[in-house]
């Protein structure tokens, strides 16, 4: 089909079979048997003739010229961009619970960008829910997140421990909880069962407002010892929860090859990536 279509150019061009057949170095039986082929194979006439050797182009014919153009432009552009390694970018999503965007994502996309250059990265920030509903859908290809959860369709490792604090005003008489399918709402109810504590709760749904208010002097919570800034005081909880496990997610059904290259990569150069 494409020699036909570079052959119907020509005859359209030269108006003239033989002259064609000189440009693209084939008999001229073999030109007019393409444009015959071409013609029946799409029930239309393209060709008219005017005398022993001009032939008149058809209004079908004047209609499919620019089209045929564009066809030859377009695929010779996408030969030449198939050259170009980066013509191959590919996006890669990842989607971490509050904690993993904020202080895990930037330091590992640092070293990411550098080791595969022709990715375009996304970061989504969610609950760690939500984390492993998006890789379930496909909506995602990578997940970060730090509750302990049921995955039996996704591929799960452990990426790295998280230290735990409990932050805030020792005396303070509130205490704050993230939304039920948060990671730390899960160590917090922990916490707070195993110590038979009860106090009025503010509940948020995002960590750096949750950050915010223990700045505030407002309550305490258990916090990543990541997120602990100059001015909150905190205390160490040994007996309980003093260490949290930090989960690497992929879906174990749809996988590209890129995707379990980057999952792979991320695993054995783990310890590396904070330094």
């Amino acid at each position: 089909m494409l020699e036909w279509i570079k052959t119907f150019i020509v005859v359209y061009e030269t108006r003239n079979f033989s002259l064609a057949a000189k440009k693209l170095f084939i008999s001229q039986p073999t030109v007019s048997m393409q444009i015959k082929k071409l013609e029946r194979q799409y029930n239309l006439k393209l060709f008219s003739r005017s005398g022993k050797q001009t032939i008149i182009p058809t209004k079908e014919a004047d209609f499919l010229y620019p089209k045929c153009l564009d066809i030859i432009d377009i695929l010779s552009s996408s030969f030449t961009e198939a050259t170009i390694k980066d013509s191959f970018r590919e996006e890669l999503v990842i989607a971490c619970s509050h904690t993993n965007a904020i202080y895990i994502a930037p330091k590992i996309i640092k070293k990411l960008i550098k080791q595969f250059p022709n990715l375009d990265f996304s970061v989504k920030m969610m609950n760690s829910t939500e984390v492993v509903q998006s890789l379930d859908n496909n909506t995602c290809h990578i997940g970060l997140i730090e509750k302990p959860m049921e995955t039996p369709n996704l591929v799960k490792d452990i990426f790295l421990e998280d230290k735990l604090v409990l932050a805030g005003d020792s005396d303070a008489k509130f205490w704050i909880l993230r939304e039920q399918e948060s990671g730390l709402r899960f160590y917090n109810e922990i916490y707070l069962h195993e110590n038979n504590l009860s106090y009025p709760i503010i509940y948020v749904d995002n960590n750096e407002v949750l950050i915010q208010m223990i700045s505030e002097g407002i309550g305490k919570s258990i916090i990543s010892k990541l997120s602990v800034s100059p001015t909150i005081s905190y205390s160490p909880i040994e007996e309980i929860v003093p260490f949290r496990k930090l989960f690497i997610l992929k879906n174990n059904v749809i996988s590209k090859s890129i995707i379990s290259e980057v999952y792979g990569w991320l695993l054995t150069n783990r310890i590396n990536l904070f330094e």
